[in-house]
């Protein structure tokens, strides 16, 4: 199985000689835990923004999604992979079900469907307000509001945390002292969660903080909260993608038609 991810863009945090390195880290991690065995995974550059100062707001979802929405046809246009990954708040996802004739998964979609086959009430933990905001309109479009109790905001960028992933390997970040903030805030907004909205399970959404999730875990294991399921969107849609090949299934093409579908309905 051949799939590919495709980040929403090139910032700051994209390196030519080590590519993706946040999306790369978070790929090494599901393949220690043998999540990527029969599984090829290539990772796209991302959309040029140069040197722009951007925000994490919803005009900036915008942005990027036309050039997701072309990267999604390149790839389904060039035959050689079995699905389709994208990664970010992108608001071009349903365009590119409908474009493409693989399976196209998003994260933010593939973690609600997974924290809800787990649980009743989750809260997904966002780096930014605006990040938040386009999280909750997410659960509405996907039918998932009944269930995200909340979305909880950390103190910190995710600018300052992918600087940090960037500039330190796995193991140095412990003696970092930002990565303990970083990490101490994750926990302080899941434990808020759980004792004030009554969750069973957290989505880490912002990429960068799902390269904490294991600290985060062990922060709340510490916590007595170790019954507290913990949902990395990233590591959800791949899996998601995996679910869609075995099965031999697509987006359907009712639900995501194009002028050429032959079966349509009478009534939307």
């Amino acid at each position: 199985m051949k799939l590919i991810t495709i980040p929403p863009y090139k910032g700051f945090n994209y390196s030519p000689e080590e590519g993706r390195f946040v999306e790369l880290e978070l790929l090494e991690a599901m393949r220690k835990r043998g999540q990527l065995e029969g599984v090829e995974m290539d990772v796209d550059d991302g959309h040029d923004l140069g040197h722009r100062t951007v925000g994490r707001d919803e005009e900036f979802a915008n942005q990027i999604s036309l050039a997701v929405l072309g990267r999604v046809k390149e790839y389904c246009d060039l035959g050689k992979y079995d699905g389709i990954v994208c990664v970010g708040s992108i608001l071009g996802v349903s365009a590119a079900r409908m474009v493409s004739k693989i399976p196209v998964v998003s994260s933010v979609h593939s973690g609600y469907h997974v924290a809800s086959l787990i649980g009743d009430r989750f809260t997904v933990i966002e780096a930014t307000d605006p990040q938040a905001l386009i999280a909750r309109h997410f659960a509405q479009l996907y039918g998932f509001n009944d269930k995200l109790a909340s979305v909880r905001v950390m103190t910190h960028s995710s600018t300052a945390m992918t600087k940090l992933i960037r500039d330190y390997k796995k193991e140095e970040r412990q003696n970092v002292p930002e990565f303990k903030e970083f990490v101490e805030d994750i926990v302080a907004q899941s434990i808020k969660a759980i004792e004030e909205d009554y969750v069973d399970s957290i989505i880490l959404s912002c990429t960068p903080i799902q390269c904490f999730e294991d600290e985060v875990r062990q922060g709340l294991d510490d916590a007595g909260y170790d019954e507290i399921q913990l949902v990395c969107q990233y590591a959800a849609a791949v899996e998601m993608a995996k679910v869609m090949v075995n099965l031999k299934l697509v987006q359907s093409p009712r639900s995501y038609p194009s002028d050429s579908l032959k079966a349509k309905p009478r009534l939307r």
